[in-house]
């Protein structure tokens, strides 16, 4: 048998865009199936007034939707809300599981209400089975536990540190891709990517998928991006949602300190995007995604950035991301694909998620244009013993007057520039002539500072001047 809602009223503009809207319908016990729908039917009197894909549909179970702590089930991500979940499949955006009986809510939004109001109708059918007990009992399935465990064998790895290129930021069609996940994978293992973040829009209905595709090599790691008013930030690994309902400044802060609570790092995505971070007066947070896509994206302002909190003493990790929205054979609406640009991080031992994250958290990164390059490492001879075994994102002693030597690595396109970054000036530049570089540079050592190095040249329309080809994570010194 089936029971049958019809969810009606209005949105007003009063409800966004920092604002949701809970409707409340009840679900019977033996319910193995709820199925939403969206109607056309609005108000009959006003033409313009009918809902369709302005709404942002969202469900929360018996558990509640209070903020953090609520039982969500899933988000459309923008597109046409038509949605199911059972215990043993969903729509994509959407989280399969038991179906317990009581108070559910479908969540309703919406970006923008010039003026009036906009009408919602909702049509939600419940399977049930009057022989079934009640699934409160039911355990959930959580797949971001299984992908941790699948991963956790490292077989990609060679068991000596070295540098693995990959991607900390891409979307699927469990938000706002058509793009199925075999797709994107297939393309990752094709541009050769060491590990892939796959970190879709306010959900985690996408770690099954990588459950079930990961054989290792590339090495598929989960994430969220949280896609908030004032804001979007990413969360890498952990088990279980990511709200993003925030509301001020203190919400945000409460989900930092929850993502660390659970063993995960808070990174700022596209800072300086057309949806700009203006929480500024959060703490905590340990990243930044100072490359998002093509380098002349948005991305000098977020370098500008990055570099204030630099001078101000904050240690904040420097990551790329391609936010890969499309891959062949889907329709191409960006011009960059996975990898593009390409986060390298430097892992001691096997392959894993937890090692791919705690370099990234330890500043142990550097950034290119794509996986085949171009390569730039820096490191230091911070005990003096010749062996240069300070990383980027380490932190060295410093004394007055004190020579410490830099050994910098490139390999890319001849006729750059590699400039050496302090907190106040550019304390070392390098014409790069050849396409392969290996060489020193002495520099003072004391106080709190650092140096990053950074690598520019012309590409495309010279008129519109250099662009970044690569750039380090800095190295510290003194107390940070």
């Amino acid at each position: 048998m089936t029971d049958h809602f019809r969810l009606e009223g209005h949105l007003t503009p009063e409800h966004v865009p920092e604002k949701w809207v809970y409707v409340p319908f009840q679900v019977p016990e033996g319910a193995t199936r709820v199925t939403v729908t969206c109607s056309e039917r609005g108000d009959p009197n006003q033409e313009s007034d009918t809902l369709t894909s302005k709404i942002t549909a969202g469900l929360f179970d018996a558990r509640g939707n209070d903020f953090i702590t609520g039982g969500f089930r899933g988000w459309s991500g923008g597109k046409n809300p038509e949605f199911f979940i059972a215990p043993d499949g969903a729509t994509p955006g959407f989280l399969r599981g038991p179906i317990q009986s009581g108070e559910w809510s479908l969540m309703l939004s919406c970006p923008e209400i010039a003026e009036g109001r906009l009408s919602y109708c909702f049509d939600i059918d419940v399977d049930v089975n009057p022989d079934l007990v009640d699934q409160h009992g039911d355990e959930f399935p959580n797949p971001m536990r299984e992908l941790a465990m699948a991963v956790a064998g490292g077989s990609n790895g060679n068991g000596g540190g070295r540098w693995y290129k990959g991607d900390l930021h891409a979307h699927s069609i469990h938000s706002d891709v058509k793009n199925p996940v075999d797709e994107i994978i297939e393309y990752v293992e094709r541009a050769g990517l060491d590990y892939f973040a796959l970190t879709d829009h306010n959900t985690v209905s996408h770690y099954e998928d990588l459950v079930r595709l990961n054989t290792g090599a590339p090495l598929l790691m989960g994430g969220e991006e949280v896609t908030m008013p004032g804001g979007h930030a990413m969360v890498w690994g952990i088990e279980g949602w990511t709200d993003f309902r925030v509301r001020n400044g203190d919400d945000v802060q409460r989900l930092i300190d929850d993502s660390r609570a659970r063993g995960s790092m808070f990174s700022i995505n596209h800072p300086d995007s057309p949806i700009p971070w203006r929480h500024t007066e959060v703490k905590g947070f340990q990243g930044m995604e100072v490359w998002n896509a093509p380098w002349r994206y948005y991305n000098e302002p977020a370098l500008i950035r990055w570099q204030y909190y630099l001078n101000r003493g904050k240690r904040i990790v420097a990551v790329g991301g391609s936010d890969s929205h499309c891959v062949p054979p889907a329709e191409m609406t960006q011009p960059n694909m996975p990898g593009e640009p390409c986060t390298w991080v430097y892992v001691e031992g096997p392959l894993t998620q937890k090692s791919v994250l705690d370099a990234v958290e330890a500043g142990h990164v550097f950034i290119s244009e794509g996986p085949t390059g171009p390569f730039l490492e820096m490191r230091a001879d911070g005990d003096g013993d010749g062996r240069f075994e300070t990383l980027v994102g380490d932190v060295m002693d410093s004394e007055p007057g004190r020579m410490t030597k830099f050994h910098l690595k490139y390999r890319g396109p001849a006729g750059a520039v590699l400039r050496l970054h302090s907190r106040k000036m550019i304390v070392g530049e390098i014409k790069l002539d050849t396409e392969i570089y290996d060489g020193q540079i002495e520099l003072a050592v004391e106080g709190r500072d650092y140096v990053r190095a950074e690598v520019r040249g012309y590409r495309g329309r010279p008129d519109r001047g250099e662009v970044v080809h690569a750039l380090t994570n800095p190295i510290y010194w003194g107390k940070w």
